[in-house]
């Protein structure tokens, strides 16, 4: 609601704004604003007790206070009604409609809960999407974004992004295409918003209660707080804070907006754990290698924080390193009208992922699918490798006897970077006739690998570093070669790029949990798990797919930071033979098929923009249409006519 509707149309239970003269009050329950003059900070008072701005966070017992909370909001807090409001310094804001209103107190339908409204005129309709780690947004946003636009009617879609350079990047990807919009998201564990939407004292700041602390993450994101408000579906990256923009959604529009949830799979392990358990080498060859091999990375919720609090961190004081948790306890509180399935079966025994009340929710991995076909791919990536060297324009075609192994740092978060590197230089070394692409890694590393290549002069190495919008193109260009693999760290990037341009890849292991000053780094424990998630179902994907070579397992993971060379090289031999490939990306073919499943999530996002959340059978049937529809080429998605048809056709 904006500050004009306020003053002619003041509702129970919202903020009433009056013009006197020259001065603008405002008043919400006990608490009044009055701006005097513009540009100068306003009278407030609590229950009739004026009361001062200041700087610093408030005692403990502070009954009411004021303090700023960005350059131009003021929160105010009244501890004994339970109500905080984030209001703008200057109150020509109001009257000029360029600041909503935002308030925080008990929610009357859960008790010990409070709930996020927002007091302005709800924004165009669109999708807004929160993410987070690199992997979505080179990902999922240009993925759903490309599906959303392709719709018969297409839906505008907005992406918070954290990163400066991830944001950019996400732009670069998505090109010039309209309806596509970026806003800011600023994060920091030790400044959380909230963890739990329980009207508590906020774990990470204990001077603020959590519905204060909400208030003063909106005033940083309060880009990304305006295009919620207008959202007809939001999708997030399990980040508890999603729940605030989720709950100004659904007030500003007065309906239910859907609420979408991207999730690991995580409950896999016990599992995974309890069949090596039960089996031996001749039941399950391969398996327990996998799990060995896996041992520092696969935790259970359990001993994630068991390690945690024994290098002496908290998790509830440090939520994002049990990530885990906090999604868990977010998806408890979606209802199931917003619950959106990625993918249609489970690994264990075939059968939809669906048991009881709550099914359980697991993403593929969604990269950036090329549009080219694999001797296209080839061909362009031929021209880029060119500007390096003449001898390598037809390194991707059959004109060229190498093979080829693409090498992946990811963007640079691993401290064992430069052991991983090493350890592949020193396999290239034993790899005659194999060529070797080393692209990613900070500028540290690109340099000293650099340095490295200078020393050494090995002639089958070549350092590509960053080839951004040309990653896609290389991984397609894959395809059209026998003999090769692409060689990666764990990531959402990496992997689900890979997949979805039907390369099957290979695992590198992530750093240890542990460093030498004993204590577990966040960002390392999330990699571990993703490693430990696709590890586990590329290996069943495997034993599903190939069944008949169950004495043989197919490479998943090679070890570089171990102490066994010979093994780590004989894996990467038999990970570029041309018959294993062939039955690896047949096994892939069809799991991650990036224009099916984008579409699918465009399909749910478009019908309940236009007529509200849909129910879990309607989502069920529309998934099994979609993902039962005969396969297209890899980065084609269906035609317009197709779209509108299956948009139409009855649930």
């Amino acid at each position: 609601m904006n500050a004009g509707s306020l003053l002619a149309h003041p509702l129970r239970d919202e903020p009433s704004c009056v013009l006197r003269g020259a001065a603008v009050a405002l008043s919400h329950g006990r608490i009044e604003v009055t701006y005097l003059a513009p540009g100068e900070p306003p009278r407030i008072a609590v229950a009739g007790n004026p009361l001062a701005l200041e700087s610093a966070l408030p005692a403990q017992g502070t009954a009411a206070y004021a303090l700023f909370a960005g350059l131009d909001s003021i929160l105010i807090s009244d501890r004994a009604a339970r109500l905080a409001i984030l209001v703008p310094r200057d109150g020509m804001s109001l009257l000029e409609a360029q600041a909503p209103l935002y308030v925080t107190g008990p929610d009357p339908r859960r008790a010990g809960r409070f709930r996020v409204e927002a007091h302005r005129a709800s924004a165009p309709t669109s999708v807004l999407y929160v993410a987070q780690s690199f992997g979505h947004t080179t990902g999922w946003v240009p993925a759903v974004h490309g599906a959303l636009a392709r719709l018969p009617d297409p839906i505008p879609f907005t992406a918070a992004i954290r990163r400066q350079e991830d944001a950019a990047y996400a732009r670069r990807k998505v090109g010039d295409a309209a309806g596509f919009h970026v806003v800011p998201l600023h994060y920091s564990d030790a400044e959380s918003g909230t963890v739990t939407p329980e009207d508590v004292a906020n774990v990470s700041r204990p001077e603020l209660l959590n519905r204060e602390a909400a208030l003063l993450w909106l005033a940083a994101n309060r880009e990304l707080a305006r295009a919620s408000v207008g959202a007809a579906a939001i999708v997030n990256d399990c980040r508890p804070e999603t729940w605030i923009l989720h709950q100004l959604a659904e007030h500003a529009q007065r309906k239910e907006v859907p609420l979408h949830a991207v999730r690991y799979a995580f409950a896999e392990f016990d599992w995974l754990r309890q069949r090596v358990r039960q089996t031996d080498g001749s039941t399950a060859p391969g398996l327990a290698g996998i799990v060995a091999a896996s041992a520092p990375a696969i935790h259970t919720r359990r001993e994630l924080r068991d390690a945690l609090r024994a290098s002496g961190i908290e998790p509830r004081r440090n939520p994002s390193v049990d990530f885990e948790a906090s999604s868990r306890e977010l998806m408890a509180a979606v209802p199931e009208s917003g619950t959106l399935w990625y993918q249609a079966i489970n690994w264990r025994d075939w059968l939809p992922l669906e048991s009881g009340r709550q099914p359980y929710v697991v993403i593929p991995p969604l990269g950036q699918a090329s549009a080219l076909s694999p001797e296209q791919a080839a061909e362009r990536a031929g021209a880029v490798l060119a500007q390096r060297s003449p001898a390598l324009q037809h390194l991707f075609t059959r004109k060229d006897s190498r093979g080829v192994v693409l090498v992946s740092q990811g963007n640079g978060f691993s401290t064992c970077s430069r052991r991983h590197w090493r350890a592949m230089l020193a396999m290239a070394a034993r790899m005659d006739g194999v060529h070797f692409l080393f692209a990613g890694g900070h500028a540290e590393d690109r340099a000293w690998l650099a340095l490295e290549l200078e020393r050494s002069r090995p002639g089958n190495v070549t350092l590509l570093g960053w080839i951004d919008e040309h990653w896609s193109t290389f991984l397609r260009a894959l395809a059209a070669k026998p003999q090769a693999t692409f060689v990666c760290r764990p990531g959402l990037s990496s992997i689900g790029a890979a997949l979805v341009n039907g390369i099957p890849p290979l695992l590198m292991p992530p750093d240890p949990l542990v460093g030498p000053d004993g204590a577990v780094d966040a960002i390392t424990a999330e990699v571990a798990m993703e490693r430990a998630v696709y590890a586990f179902q590329l290996e069943r994907l495997y034993a599903s797919q190939c069944a008949t070579h169950r004495d043989s397992p197919l490479p998943v993971l090679v070890d570089t930071l171990g102490g066994e060379p010979e093994r780590a090289l004989a894996t990467l031999r038999r990970a570029v033979d041309p018959a294993i490939q062939s039955r690896q990306r047949a096994a892939i073919h069809g799991y991650c098929h990036g224009s099916r499943v984008a579409h699918l999530i465009a399909s749910v996002l478009a019908r309940e923009a236009a007529s509200g959340a849909l129910p879990i059978q309607v989502k069920r049937r529309m998934r099994d249409q979609e993902l039962a529809s005969p396969r297209v080429p890899f980065g084609v998605l269906p035609s317009t006519d197709a779209l509108a048809s299956r948009e139409l056709a009855p649930p």
